[in-house]
């Protein structure tokens, strides 16, 4: 049975470069993700959890898996709707190793390029027809593999346990605007996006027979897009121009890259944390259980609530000024990330774009994660 990519589509015109802005656009999604947990299980006793000599009793006593001193998570980011393998196509276009030391106290982050060309991946799902090897982009593992398959993949890339996993989608944060009534957001820079997709259009052919169509470029179906626009200041986002905002790709003014992207969604995820652990909502029951339900409903993980706990109380004493964030890429240079390249002939990657080691095999990436991971960077 040949597979078929689905994440291979007619390439948009504007498309842009990806860029390293997601590093700490992630470390604010895990801060997220552990904020509005835990403030639903510490709802009856909101004081004592954040009393130091209760943080401190509670961390020493947390039982988180870890290796040689460190925990690590696999956090993958998806734009698709709802989580998990069986709620439809979700490609995870983020992927990052966050690594936290809980003796160093610190946090390293590593970025995995959503076009790592990965081989003989266990695709278990009905669409490959059962349990089969598979290659293709390292963002398709997921979807057909499962949690356990990317993070055994992930592991074999990096050289280094996954112990715990984090898919989130951006249903997380609109449902999370909800609940807050809305957020604040200060825009930086005014743009247009006149490319942004409308849901549930991706496909239309906006009433052209399929022949004419075959004759498109995807810029040359108005149905499947609106225009958006900001301008700059302090504004009041209702969860849809929030995410309008966050996910813009094709913005005039400079607001088309990845890196710009990735600041938006910085300050998104920043307002809302800021409303989360606000008074009004520390004290409110109704809004405690709404952040919990979206969390509940839109992340898979293998953490359970009491390690979630374990996590936040831990994060109190992560020293985060001293965050080391990396990327694999093809541009940089070696030492630091540049290990990949793009292969000129793609006929053994299904004539997609893609990136390969350098040394053809993981282990210049297996010395590089333990240099980051324990050596002098820190």
């Amino acid at each position: 049975m040949k597979y078929t990519d689905i994440s291979k589509q007619k390439k948009m015109v504007v498309n842009e470069p990806r860029n390293k802005g997601f590093s700490k656009f992630i470390l604010l999604v895990v801060i997220l993700l552990l904020i509005g947990t835990v403030l639903y299980v510490f709802r009856g006793k909101i004081k004592q959890a954040f009393n130091p000599i209760s943080i401190i009793a509670n961390v020493s006593a947390a039982n988180i898996l870890e290796t040689d001193g460190r925990t690590n998570i696999l956090v993958l980011g998806s734009d698709k709707r709802g989580a998990g393998a069986e709620s439809g196509h979700v490609l995870t276009d983020t992927m990052m190793v966050v690594s936290v030391g809980a003796v160093d106290n610190n946090i390293v982050m590593v970025s995995l390029p959503r076009d790592l060309w990965i081989t003989n991946y266990n695709c278990t799902t009905d669409i490959c027809g059962g349990t089969l090897y598979k290659s293709n982009k390292l963002n398709a593992v997921y979807e057909f593999g499962g949690a356990d398959e990317i993070k055994r993949v992930v592991q074999e890339i990096t050289g280094i346990p996954i112990h715990y996993h984090v898919l989130v989608t951006f249903d997380l944060f609109e449902q999370a605007i909800e609940v807050l009534g809305g957020i604040e957001v200060n825009v930086d820079t005014a743009f247009t996006d006149r490319y942004y997709p409308v849901e549930g259009m991706e496909n239309s052919l906006c009433g052209m027979k399929p022949e004419e169509a075959d004759k498109l470029t995807e810029n040359d179906f108005p149905c499947r897009w609106k225009t958006i626009s900001f301008t700059t200041g302090v504004q009041t986002m209702d969860p849809i121009t929030a995410l309008d905002f966050a996910r813009s790709r094709h913005g005039d003014n400079d607001e088309g890259t990845d890196f710009a992207r990735a600041k938006r969604q910085q300050k998104v995820i920043v307002s809302i944390k800021d409303k989360a652990i606000s008074i009004q909502t520390l004290f409110n029951p109704t809004k405690l259980k709404g952040l919990y339900d979206a969390y509940a409903k839109n992340v898979d993980t293998n953490m359970d609530l009491k390690t979630l706990e374990s996590f936040y109380l831990l994060s109190q004493q992560i020293k985060f000024d001293k965050t080391v964030s990396v990327v694999l890429d093809n541009t940089s240079e070696a030492d630091e990330g540049g290990l990949l390249y793009s292969p000129v002939d793609t006929q053994l990657y299904e004539d997609q774009w893609v990136l390969i080691p350098r040394t053809g095999d993981f282990s210049q990436i297996h010395a590089y994660m333990q240099k980051y991971i324990f050596g002098e960077k820190q």
